[in-house]
C-alpha cells in the first residue's frame, strides 16, 4: 500500500526555535498536556465534589485509562494501514471536545461511567500516533523527542497552576468547562498537520514477531508494571493529599513542582541517552519509583519529604517516558510505528493504568492510602527486577 508523507527531512536540520515544524508539533503537545493537567489533579477533585465514592472515582479513572488497552491499537491500525495519521489525530480530537460538552451536566453513575469512556476511546486515538509523527519527523536525532515534548510538560504545568488559583476563586465545579475550553484548542493545533509522509520503508517483520522477542517482552512488561504503580498516584494522589490537610492551592504547587523538574530532564536528557544509554536510564527509573512510593506511604504528613517524592517525578516519568519512546521506535520501524508506540500505550498506560487505578480504589476504602503506595512500590521494584534482567539496547552510549 502506498504511504503518505507527514513530513520530509529531519526538523532539527534549521534552528529548532524557528523551525514551523517543531511549533506545529510543540503545540500540539503544549493543549493536549495541558488538558490532561485540568484532569489528573482536578477531575477526580470534583467527581469528589459530586459525591462519588472512592470506589466509584477509583472505577470511573479506571475506565478513562482502561481504554488505552484497545483503542490505541484499533488507531494504530488504522493510521498505519490508511497511511492517514493526521485524519485519525484530527478526528479523535474533535470527537473528545463534542461529548465532552455533556460532562458538566452528568450526575449519576452509570452516565459518567459512558461519558467517560467514549471520550477516553477517542482521546486515546491521538497521543501515540503523534508520537510516531514526532519521532518520524525527528529521524535519527530522535534522543532529540524531548526538546518537542517538554512543551506538554509546559502546558501541563501552566494548567496545574491556572487551575489551582480558579478553583480556589470560582469553586472546583468550573473544572469540566477549563478542561472543554483546553480540548478545543488542542483540536485546533491537529489542523496545522498535513499529510506529507510518515516513512517510506516498508517492514518485512510481522508486529508478532517483534512483539515476542524477549527484550520487546521485558519492555512492555516494565512498562505496565510502572504504570500500574502510578495508579493510586493518577487517581488519588490529590485526595491523599487533601485527607492529609493539604489545602488545594498546595496541592496544585507540589503537582506543579513535579513538572518543572520533568521540564528540566526533558531539556537534558537528549545528551544523557548517548552518553549513559537507554537500559541503564530505564533500569535507574524503577529504582527511583519504588523509593517514591515508599515516602508517600510513609511520609505523607511530612510536606519537604512529600516535595522530595514529587521531585522523583522527573525520573518516573519525564526520563522513563523519554527512553520507554526511543526504545519503542528501536524495535518497531517502518510500517510497525504507529502499532508500536499504540502497543506501548495500550500495555503501560492503558492496562498497568486502568488496573492500577482499579486496586487503588478497592484497597483505598479496604485500608487506606497508606497501604495502597506500599503496594504501588512493590509493583515498581518488581519492574527495576524485570528491566535489569530483559531489557536491551543497540544504541550505542559514547
Amino acid at each position: 500500500m502506498k504511504k503518505s508523507k507527514l513530513y520530509k527531512g529531519n526538523i532539527l536540520d534549521s534552528p529548532i526555535m524557528f523551525n514551523k515544524l517543531y511549533l506545529n508539533l510543540s503545540s500540539f503537545y503544549f493543549f493536549y498536556f495541558a488538558a490532561l493537567g485540568a484532569f489528573l489533579p482536578f477531575w477526580p477533585l470534583y467527581l469528589n465534589y459530586k459525591n462519588f465514592t472512592a470506589y466509584e472515582i477509583g472505577i470511573i479513572t479506571g475506565v478513562m485509562i482502561g481504554t488505552k488497552i484497545i483503542a490505541p491499537n484499533i488507531w494504530g491500525w488504522i493510521a498505519d494501514k490508511t497511511g492517514l495519521r493526521h485524519r485519525v489525530i484530527q478526528f479523535g480530537t474533535l470527537s473528545c471536545f463534542i461529548i465532552f460538552t455533556f460532562a458538566s451536566s452528568i450526575e449519576s453513575f452509570f452516565n459518567m461511567v459512558t461519558l467517560i469512556f467514549f471520550f477516553s476511546f477517542f482521546w486515546n486515538a491521538s497521543l501515540p500516533q503523534f508520537e510516531a509523527v514526532t519521532m518520524s519527523a525527528l529521524g535519527s536525532s530522535y534522543n532529540k523527542y524531548s526538546q518537542i515534548r517538554l512543551w506538554g510538560s509546559l502546558g501541563f504545568i501552566l494548567s496545574v497552576l491556572s487551575l489551582s488559583v480558579l478553583t480556589n476563586y470560582f469553586g472546583i465545579n468550573i473544572v469540566p468547562f477549563c478542561i472543554l475550553f483546553l480540548l478545543f484548542f488542542t483540536f485546533l493545533t491537529t489542523l496545522f498537520i498535513h499529510n506529507t509522509s510518515i516513512d517510506e520503508k516498508n517492514n518485512s517483520n510481522s508486529l508478532l514477531s517483534i512483539v515476542i522477542k524477549p527484550v520487546v517482552i521485558g519492555i512492555l512488561l516494565s512498562c505496565f508494571l510502572m504504570q500500574l504503580s502510578h495508579g493510586p498516584f493518577y487517581a488519588f494522589f490529590a485526595i491523599y493529599l487533601s485527607e492529609h490537610s493539604y489545602s488545594t492551592n498546595s496541592i496544585g504547587i507540589i503537582w506543579s513542582l513535579g513538572v518543572i523538574v520533568e521540564i528540566l530532564i526533558f531539556m537534558k536528557i537528549s545528551s544523557w541517552i548517548p552518553k549513559y544509554g537507554l537500559q541503564n536510564l530505564f533500569v535507574i527509573s524503577f529504582a527511583f519509583a519504588a523509593m517514591r512510593w515508599l515516602l508517600i506511604s510513609f511520609f505523607a504528613d511530612n510536606v519537604i519529604i512529600v516535595i522530595i517524592a514529587t521531585l522523583f517525578h522527573a525520573v518516573t516519568y519525564g526520563m522513563y517516558h523519554a527512553v520507554s519512546i526511543s526504545l519503542i521506535h528501536e524495535y518497531f520501524t517502518g510500517d510497525l510505528q504507529g502499532r508500536g508506540q499504540a502497543l506501548y500505550s495500550s500495555i503501560s498506560f492503558g492496562l498497568g493504568g486502568s488496573i492500577g487505578s482499579f486496586y487503588s480504589g478497592y484497597f483505598w476504602e479496604l485500608s487506606g492510602g497508606s497501604t495502597v503506595y506500599l503496594y504501588a512500590s512493590l509493583f515498581a521494584f518488581l519492574g527495576f527486577i524485570v528491566s535489569f534482567i530483559l531489557v536491551k539496547s543497540n544504541h550505542r552510549i559514547t
